[in-house]
């Protein structure tokens, strides 16, 4: 063997060392990027999967959160309505209210400075018609605060003629015998002409006039049990009579 065969043959053999050595580093990068691309997609679709669970979280929670404001509105707007019902009943009240102290400012001027307990008939007035008079009366007393309320009884007294002759007679409610609080009365019957008030005390009502009786005038009479705590007169108001239409 030549020198020359022997230097191609070492030539040769190196080669086929460096390309199997290259082959060999080739072959472990490939596996190592194999195992690293596999391992990094890995990673991804965890992360992926983790931000796809996240996001259903927050859908979740997002409808929940539209839900809750939903029904928050619709909680809103009645007690909106009711707050509004409730402003509207407030001023209504406060309107009567004023309307109440107005009418007790007035009624506390008409109370007289007197010693207490003292009773004054502030207005009387009394109307005919036809067979009954109707009646008109308002009274006030000067009580202290924490004062028992008057008891008592009003009784109308008329004057006039019967048959050409002056009398003086009770006046009573129609079915006097069992309202006017006498004798004859049925137990249990609320009496009409009954006051039981504090400091003032408005009556209105109908006196039945007597068959025959031409009354001039009417006493009042307020009475506390048999005695006569306040009196007033007033002459008969005598409804207008319709113009009658003039004979042919």
């Amino acid at each position: 063997m030549t020198r020359d065969d022997t230097q191609t043959g070492g030539l040769r053999r190196w080669m086929i060392r460096t390309l199997t050595l290259a082959l060999g580093l080739a072959l472990a990068f490939l596996a190592g990027a194999a195992a690293m691309h596999l391992g990094m997609h890995a990673g991804d679709q965890e992360r992926i999967q983790g931000l796809q669970d996240q996001v259903a979280s927050q859908r979740a929670e997002l409808t929940q959160a539209q839900t809750d404001l939903a029904a928050a509105h619709s909680q809103v707007d009645v007690q909106s309505g009711t707050q509004r019902v409730l402003q509207e009943k407030f001023a209504e009240l406060q309107q009567q209210l004023g309307h109440v102290r107005d009418q007790l400012a007035f009624y506390e001027q008409l109370i007289p400075p007197g010693p207490a307990g003292a009773l004054t008939v502030r207005a009387f007035d009394i109307q005919a018609d036809a067979d009954f008079l109707r009646y008109r009366v308002l009274l006030t007393r000067n009580a202290a605060p924490n004062a028992d309320p008057f008891k008592g009884r009003m009784r109308f007294v008329a004057q006039g003629h019967m048959q050409g002759k002056p009398v003086k007679m009770d006046l009573n409610p129609p079915l006097a015998s069992d309202q006017a609080g006498g004798a004859d009365a049925t137990p249990g019957t609320v009496d009409p002409l009954a006051l039981v008030f504090d400091q003032f005390q408005r009556s209105t009502g109908v006196l039945q006039v007597p068959a025959g009786l031409e009354i001039q005038s009417v006493r009042l009479e307020v009475l506390e049990g048999d005695t006569i705590r306040a009196t007033q007169d007033a002459a008969l108001n005598r409804a207008a009579q319709p113009a009658q239409e003039p004979q042919s």
